[in-house]
């Protein structure tokens, strides 16, 4: 018969806090979104974004034909296999006035994961009828 007393069961409730406390910085890294433009034309990107509790944000840039930009992320440990929690939608606009948006579901179905999460654009999904 094992017997606990208080100052081994203060010891263990300490060492599990211990352990708690130093896992639970290190559960959380930064991850990375990369979208290419794999088309002839300039395209200009919007993303939209709602990380709560903070209000919604736009991140703006142009990708060159052939080019490429990202964005830094933060996550937990355990949700290191999903896309970026925030990123709602994307509309992609190319000079002509062709104007794409890619909603949340399509984005997790057509994003790969390759170390960083990575979005190719092609002139199938940029074609504008």
């Amino acid at each position: 018969m094992v017997k606990i007393t208080l100052r081994g069961l203060f010891f263990v409730r300490l060492t599990f806090l211990a352990i708690i406390f130093l896992i639970t910085p290190s559960c959380s890294s930064l991850h990375a979104v990369s979208i290419k433009n794999s088309t002839t034309e300039t395209i200009q990107f919007r993303g939209e974004f709602e990380v709560k509790p903070h209000p919604p944000h736009n991140l703006d840039f142009t990708l060159q034909p052939g080019a490429g930009d990202s964005w830094m992320y933060e996550i937990s440990f355990f949700e290191r296999k999903i896309l970026d929690e925030g990123l709602k939608k994307i509309i992609l606009t190319t000079d002509k006035g062709c104007k794409i948006i890619l909603e949340r579901e399509i984005l997790e179905k057509i994003a790969v994961k390759d170390g960083a999460w990575k979005i190719n654009i092609d002139q199938d999904m940029m074609a504008c009828n």
